[in-house]
């Protein structure tokens, strides 16, 4: 470490104090007795002098320190991810098309990676291309559980939320447009200011600094909701150009008259920062796009010509420093520092224990965590605040639902298993599209039912990148049950509408179930009646799902999604929900036995207002080995969209004759040079 890189990190170090943390007295030996224990969960992280995870350790191999005092381990495991292996011999298909159906199943223990593209601090316009490039490259080292996000400071509704699905994380990366440096602004009067340089410390430009750093502040915030896993958040930035060591920045032009107290706001900014990524327990590493910056390169408005930049790098490196991360930097070559990211997420040891402290006062208690082992760096988060005595119920507030709870999270919540597809279809008349909505719940049977009407709670809302609510439903819906017999699982389905105008959406589902909910169908014959049992208790769970509804309308020629259904179905209701848009009763199963008789159904859109014209289709089914099962052409005639300027398609699956395993089926329609293309992902049992 060079002197000035120390000098920086031990005044970040000193300046990180976190209020309300204090050393327990250690003299302290009164005996604490409690009737309920909550684990603290740390994710550790133990690597060589090479930065290599060490394996193989085991729970008597560390030591547990809250606030000095040693702590019993009550719970170990190692996490061990293999790394993403790319073999000839499995079709591409397998890791790069995403499921249309989401599970809330898909999000539990997961690598979790947000990546974060600065769009607010300046940079030069040659690292706008970079910084997509870098973004690729993260992408393509995701492994095919990884769960990740993209996110924007500034552009916040061109990001990504959380998905599985890269095709989205590389369009979210495609949009990204850098602030370019060498703009003018103005001065406090007003005033035209000097352009200046990416790292020439702008009052300015303040806006854009506390954007950056409050998207990073927000981002581990938010990730302290996901315990017991890794949590990387990629950094891609030039950085701000920001003197850590004399809370001051450079003077250049007549933009700094209250720079010295701009730094000071934004040097506590980045202390909120580093210590809300410790309470999370997350990992910053950070990328800069500009790499290796010649001497001179700058040199029009550079405030250093000889060493451009600077400022920026120190700002990054204490960034990495202080949350346990490494910054790539003065590198032109980002990819070895991007494999060692995943690489230490790979590997790393869960340990949890009950605090010995029993104080409630909302106060933070620091962690420290040994490995007896020599020449090893440990990582882990620096301690958590601990609870609050729990404030008395105001009883005139009403209840949040359990349903509008399990939509709120940033992840979806499993206490029941779900599974969702929703496809969006063109409505005659209307620029808004109606959305078909398919939800798949599974949990236990009741005991002692053979036949019931089961009422469950379902709330559906979709949401715009800006996170408003553009349309919402809330249903009651009874399914009459066939239960196999008590400690068995069953699964139905719930279906829904929603009606959305063209663009970007996440929608959101949340269902709860409840045995005051279940009765024995009227017609059960004796012996039928339901037993109260724990396993039908009030349980509730949520599942997201990532939506592009087009503008069928406008569009020369479009595609509505895949819809597929299957006999024998599965319970569903309400059974009429979807019949004024569609003209079968849609299931979201996707693993198929060979005695199921599946069917998928498109609409094919010819939208404004030219002559109506030949489409042609081409469909496939491709296994993991991408071996062509089934391949065909079919036209469909210009006056088969007579009927609103749209034509249904659908095809049998020839189930029967697959073999076992993953596939794929691919509708494409073509006029001209203008294609369009769906993909559904299924199984063969």
């Amino acid at each position: 470490m060079n002197p000035r890189r120390s000098v920086v990190a031990a005044i970040l170090l000193a300046l990180l104090v976190i209020p309300g943390s204090a050393q327990q007295n250690p003299t302290q030996t009164v005996p604490r007795f409690r009737t309920g224990v909550d684990l603290v969960t740390l994710d550790v992280s133990v690597l060589d002098e090479k930065r290599m995870p060490v394996r193989g350790l085991r729970q008597e191999d560390f030591t547990v320190l809250e606030d000095g005092w040693p702590q019993t381990i009550d719970s170990f495991s190692a996490v061990d991810l293999p790394d993403v292996v790319r073999t000839e011999t499995t079709a591409a298909w397998v890791r790069d098309v995403a499921p249309d159906v989401q599970r809330n199943t898909d999000f539990k223990d997961r690598r979790v990676v947000v990546l974060v593209l600065d769009d607010a601090t300046p940079m030069p316009a040659v690292d706008t291309p970079r910084v997509r490039e870098y973004a690729r490259d993260v992408v393509g080292q995701l492994g095919p559980h990884d769960l990740a996000a993209v996110v924007f400071p500034l552009n916040k509704g061109l990001g990504q939320d959380f998905t599985l699905d890269r095709a989205r994380l590389l369009a979210a990366v495609a949009r990204f447009n850098g602030a370019i440096d060498g703009q003018a602004g103005v001065d406090s009067r007003g005033s035209p200011n000097p352009k200046m340089p990416f790292d020439g410390f702008d009052v300015a430009a303040a806006t854009l600094y506390n954007a950056t750093l409050g998207t990073l502040q927000g981002a581990a915030q938010d990730l302290i909701a996901l315990p017991e896993r890794r949590k990387a958040l990629i950094f891609v930035s030039v950085g701000i150009p920001l003197d850590i060591t004399a809370a001051g920045p450079m003077a250049i032009g007549t933009s700094t008259a209250d720079a010295g107290g701009v730094a000071r706001q934004l040097i506590t900014g980045m202390i909120d920062c580093f210590a809300a990524a410790q309470r999370g327990n997350v990992t910053i590493y950070p990328i800069d796009p500009g790499g290796l910056r010649a001497p001179g390169s700058f040199a029009v408005l550079s405030a250093d010509p000889a060493n451009p930049g600077w400022r920026n790098r120190e700002f990054l490196q204490a960034v990495a420093d202080n949350t346990g991360g490494f910054a790539v930097i003065n590198t032109n070559d980002p990819a070895p520092g991007i494999t060692q990211v995943f690489r230490e997420n790979a590997s790393y040891y869960l340990l949890g224990y009950a605090a010995s402290n029993t104080r409630a006062d909302g106060r933070f208690r620091k962690i420290a965590v040994r490995v007896n082992r020599p020449g090893v760096t440990v990582r882990t988060r620096k301690g958590y605040y601990e609870p609050t005595p729990v404030p008395r119920r105001d009883a005139a507030a009403p209840l949040r639902r359990a349903e509008d709870r399990a939509l709120a999270g940033l992840l979806p919540t499993s206490g029941l298993d779900m599974d969702v597809t929703a496809v969006p279809f063109a409505v005659p008349g209307r620029r808004d599209a109606a959305v078909a909505v398919v939800l798949g719940v599974r949990q236990p049977a009741p005991a002692g039912a053979v036949r019931a009407v089961h009422s469950i709670d379902m709330r559906v809302a979709a949401y715009s990148p800006d996170g408003r609510q553009q349309a919402g439903t809330r249903q009651t819906i009874p399914i009459t049950l066939n239960v196999p017999g008590s400690g068995a699982t069953i699964g139905y389905e719930l279906l829904s509408r929603l009606d959305l105008a063209p663009g970007r959406y996440q929608v959101r589902l949340a269902a709860e179930s409840s045995r005051r909910a279940i009765s024995p169908q009227p017609a059960a014959v004796a012996g039928d009646a339901l037993v109260p049992d724990e396993r039908t208790a009030s349980v509730s769970g949520s599942v997201y799902c990532d939506l592009d509804v087009p503008d069928f309308a406008n569009a020369p020629m479009s595609l509505s999604g895949v819809l597929l259904s299957v006999t024998p179905g599965v319970a569903s209701g309400p059974k009429d929900a979807l019949k004024a848009i569609v003209p079968v009763v849609p299931t979201m199963l996707r693993e198929f036995a060979r005695s199921d008789q599946v069917t998928a159904f498109l609409r094919v859109y010819q939208g404004g207002t030219r002559a109506l014209v030949p489409v042609a289709l081409n469909v496939a089914i491709a296994d993991d080995q991408d071996a062509a099962v089934v391949k065909t052409s079919e036209t469909l005639s210009g006056d088969r969209f007579a009927n609103g300027r749209a034509a249904d398609y659908f095809l049998d699956l020839p189930i029967a004759r697959l073999k076992g395993g993953p596939h794929l089926l691919t509708i494409e329609a073509r006029i001209g040079d203008r294609a369009a293309r769906r993909d559904v992902r299924f199984d063969m049992r």
